[in-house]
């Protein structure tokens, strides 16, 4: 995020350049308003966004048999039958000529599939877990005394293995339980081996070093330890696990679904859907409620602005009931690491961001209480700045782990 040399200083104006794309470096906008190349750069566009569509489909049509011969697919039903539904309503927008549309759901249904198969591969020996997608730095280690690597999707890891993330690394990781991580950044997680649980064939253990995790459940729960707590989650339940090693307290939040935390002194708490619990030098607190996710007004998912036609856009959220304040994070990437605007104070609920340059961006929100407590993220949105003539083609969003 960058400031306008003469603007006076405003809690309501954020300006995005384009140094946030490549490095931040300097770009050099040259802005041409010419109604016939204007024309023919939609066109072009078309026709790229159509090739990508296709391909896009056609990657998710290949995964889809590759899924159905890798068997085990009833312990995914619900996700397999979503990735089945997005494809076919991908193919049906294509149908009708709604590109963006068709780009959205061939999307979804690719990652519901890769996801899929990343699990069904990790019940063989390959591993306890895998890397699913990478952004920034993170690196991993094979046991307590082997030499750190640089991680890469596609990279199983074993029971002993830890996972490393730096102040601009990120990845997702899939668990053999079917168990979606995003490890965020200052973390360190160990991997554990998995067991057998009720009802489920094995059930993953993730020691939690430091740091904070998001994670999604699936068909079985999982279960996360910190040096203070443990947390069992059922299934199908989102959740967010955080632990200060320098002031050892964790913070368990359950957003859907439910989970158990026991403390090292014996305590347990039941958390339900929007509750968490803080755990202070072994001790855990009473469950607490948490804020509403905050609900995206405007723009919709997926606009686009041109830099020639605009210079600043305004986003919209809908107010919480109790909310003090909000967060509202904007980045290049669905991994919001290198956030080009991140503020946690907002009274308003809209926001103006200033246009310097061209990209695809997310945006999320989300409310804060009078004691500080924060909601889960509102979904995320996309939104593309482009030039009138000369823009980049290269799809309605961004790719995972770019």
């Amino acid at each position: 995020m960058t400031e306008e040399k003469k603007r006076p200083k405003s809690y309501d104006w954020y300006t995005i350049s384009g140094e946030a794309i490549k490095g931040w470096g300097f770009a050099v906008i040259v802005l041409v308003l010419v109604a016939a190349g204007y024309l023919g750069y939609r066109f072009v566009e078309g026709m790229v966004l159509e090739r990508e569509v296709a391909t896009l489909i056609q990657e998710a049509q290949d995964l889809l048999q590759t899924v159905k011969e890798a068997g085990g697919v009833d312990s995914y039903r619900e996700e397999y039958d979503q990735a089945i539904e997005h494809l076919e309503k991908a193919k049906a927008a294509r149908a009708r000529g709604e590109l963006k549309e068709a780009y959205r759901n061939g999307e979804r249904s690719r990652t519901l599939l890769t996801s899929i198969l990343s699990a069904l591969r990790l019940r063989g020996p390959e591993g306890e877990a895998m890397f699913v997608a990478v952004e920034g730095e993170v690196e991993f280690r094979r046991g307590e005394r082997g030499p750190w690597q640089k991680a890469r999707s596609r990279v199983s890891l074993n029971a002993g293995d830890y996972v490393k993330t730096s102040a601009g690394g990120s990845a997702e990781v899939m668990t053999v339980d079917g168990t979606l991580y995003t490890v965020r950044p200052d973390t360190v997680i160990l991997v554990g081996r998995a067991r057998p649980a009720p009802g489920v064939t094995r059930q993953q253990a993730i020691n939690l070093e430091f740091g904070w995790v998001n994670l999604g459940t699936g068909q079985s729960g999982s279960r996360v330890s910190t040096p203070g707590a443990e947390a069992r989650l059922r299934e199908e339940t989102s959740a967010l696990i955080s632990y200060s090693e320098e002031e050892d307290v964790g913070r368990f939040a359950t957003y859907e679904g439910s989970m158990v935390v026991a403390s090292a002194d014996g305590t347990s708490r039941e958390v339900g859907a929007l509750e968490q619990v803080v755990q202070s030098q072994g001790t855990l607190s009473k469950a607490e409620t948490l804020p509403m996710s905050p609900v995206l007004m405007a723009p919709d998912d997926d606009f686009e602005i041109f830099l020639d036609a605009a210079a600043e856009l305004v986003l919209t959220w809908a107010p919480v009931a109790g909310a003090e304040s909000y967060a509202l994070q904007v980045a290049p990437s669905r991994f919001f690491v290198r956030n080009v605007i991140d503020v946690h104070d907002r009274k308003e609920t809209t926001a103006k961001v200033g246009l310097q340059g061209q990209g695809t961006f997310v945006w999320r929100v989300a409310a804060v209480d009078a004691n500080g407590v924060q909601s889960p993220w509102s979904e995320l949105r996309r939104f593309r700045v482009t030039n009138a003539v000369g823009a980049q083609t290269s799809g309605p969003g961004p790719a995972a782990g770019k």
